[in-house]
């Protein structure tokens, strides 16, 4: 089951990596806006898309390591995994939704980033634990 999992993990981690630089090349030669903070904010979350989707990247690497040596692999290397792809869908999808959409977003980008530092911690646990065996 982690298997698919981790397979499901590494599929979205294409999909939003590439719709990343569909939205970048949008922002920079299709998309007009009066308003200069939208196309900012826009661009801010198209950043944090890219990044985040190399971070989460790294870390579905990162956990695939077990699989490389012989051994299934553990639900705990993939925590990291899901907490970048949640804050990827908070963060940024809360600035879409508010800016393209017109979503009332409260407090999901807050979350967002509040998921992507929960993201590195699990990574670094995840690192040292796997160190320490």
């Amino acid at each position: 089951m982690l298997f698919y999992f981790y397979g499901l993990l590494w599929l979205l981690t294409g999909l939003l990596g590439a719709s990343s630089v569909f939205l970048d090349a949008w922002l920079s030669h299709g998309f007009t806006s009066s308003d200069s903070d939208v196309l900012s904010s826009l661009q801010t979350a198209v950043r944090y898309q890219q990044f985040n989707s190399l971070t989460l990247a790294l870390s579905l690497w990162v956990a695939g390591g077990a699989l490389r040596q012989g051994r299934p692999i553990s639900g705990l290397s993939l925590v990291p995994g899901l907490l970048f792809l949640l804050a990827i869908f908070a963060f940024c999808g809360g600035i879409y939704g508010k800016h393209l959409l017109g979503f009332t977003t409260g407090a999901i980008t807050p979350v967002g980033g509040f998921l992507m530092a929960l993201g590195w911690l699990s990574l670094a646990h995840y690192g040292f634990y796997q160190h320490k065996r």
